[in-house]
């Protein structure tokens, strides 16, 4: 064993959280609890806090890790925490996975972007090391401190594959899961499966995107748009909308936001056998991973995604962003299922390889080495 593979199984790591409901998020997820539940697994001790706005941390506390984590913002600075975490000689690193600096119009997390830039420019120039999901928000991130470390997003799929029973299904599903600021992005989706279910039987399954019953979200907006009450989201609740009314005459049902923690069983067992992932060509969309392609290869749906990075990299099976080239290969999708089933045990193997957590793990053991410092 050398040296540093010896060191290497001896960090002890805090996660400074910005709420003691961080679960409820889809980034603490996928940069905060996997890797963390992982380097776990490897014999690291891991403590999760939210920053505590009146009392401050114990000594106790202050003393433990070898190594501290932020993460995105906070309502609170936590740039003095920081320094006295640098104080004691502990390594500290920030963890970001989006382009903060280039966030869509219609995106609702746009505003607290630009209210809280100077607290993550700030934490970005004093901490240690930067860690972040793609080479391509890398680049973005070094301008602002030249330590950054890519630790791919990566899927526990033990996770997924403990699943309820899977109901029985007559037709073929396609689906989509998503955030809300996603809904721009689906904007070919409905002429495309529309114009397919005229021709085939299937049935599209919408996930996400909100927390209640679709037809409900969708008469809130209305409401909202109607009286003017947030016209700095109007944008992005009209790009809803103008989705929700073209897809009435769909076959579909929806399936409303879960807990992170409970999104992959469920993901399981809704039965999707071919997963979409449409996404415009922008430089704030071109800074994502591609996450959705893990989690659809990782149930064993066939994933379609748009010929944009990153997607383009990584997928294998991309549609331009027109209307005839969607069409195009899903209908493939749909009618050749030999094809079909290859394709997705080969999507299902490199996603295996290469984006399982016990493999990706070492990515961030590598960032977190306080041997770093």
């Amino acid at each position: 064993m050398s040296a540093t593979d010896q060191h290497i199984k001896d960090i002890k790591i805090l996660y400074i959280l910005d709420s003691p409901y961080a679960f409820n998020n889809g980034c603490w997820f996928y940069r905060n609890h996997i890797p963390g539940k992982a380097l776990q697994r490897k014999g690291h001790e891991v403590l999760w806090m939210a920053l505590n706005s009146g009392k401050g941390f114990s000594d106790k506390i202050m003393q433990f890790p070898d190594t501290v984590v932020f993460s995105r913002t906070y309502p609170i600075d936590p740039l003095m925490r920081l320094r006295e975490f640098k104080k004691l000689g502990k390594r500290v690193v920030y963890e970001v996975d989006d382009n903060l600096w280039d966030v869509n119009p219609e995106n609702p997390s746009r505003a607290i972007s630009e209210e809280k830039r100077r607290q993550y420019e700030h934490l970005m120039r004093e901490c240690d090391a930067v860690t972040t999901t793609t080479p391509f928000l890398a680049k973005i991130l070094r301008r602002f401190n030249k330590n950054v470390f890519v630790c791919p997003n990566a899927v526990n799929r033990t996770s997924f594959l403990l699943s309820k029973d899977k109901p029985p299904k007559d037709r073929l599903r396609i689906g989509y899961t998503g955030a809300a600021s996603h809904w721009k992005d689906l904007v070919l989706l409905p002429d495309v499966l529309l114009e397919l279910q005229k021709k085939y039987d299937f049935d599209f399954v919408l996930q996400g995107m909100c927390g209640t019953p679709l037809e409900c979200e969708m008469w809130g907006y209305e409401r909202v748009l109607e009286y003017g009450l947030q016209p700095e989201r109007k944008e992005y609740l009209q790009s809803a909308v103008n989705w929700w009314n073209k897809i009435q005459n769909l076959k579909f049902f929806h399936v409303p936001f879960y807990p992170p923690v409970m999104y992959p069983s469920l993901l399981n067992s809704l039965s999707i056998d071919i997963g979409v992932a449409p996404l415009i060509d922008n430089r704030f969309n071109n800074s994502k991973s591609c996450v959705k392609f893990y989690e659809y290869a990782t149930i064993g749906a066939v994933t379609l995604a748009s010929r944009v990075t990153p997607y383009k990299e990584e997928v294998g099976y991309c549609a331009k962003n027109t209307f005839k080239d969607w069409y195009k290969k899903l209908e493939r999708l749909i009618v050749d299922e030999p094809f079909r089933r290859k394709l997705a045990e080969k999507q299902g193997n490199w996603v295996k390889d290469n984006r399982d957590v016990d493999k990706v793990v070492k990515y961030w053991e590598d960032a977190f080495d306080p041997l770093q410092k």
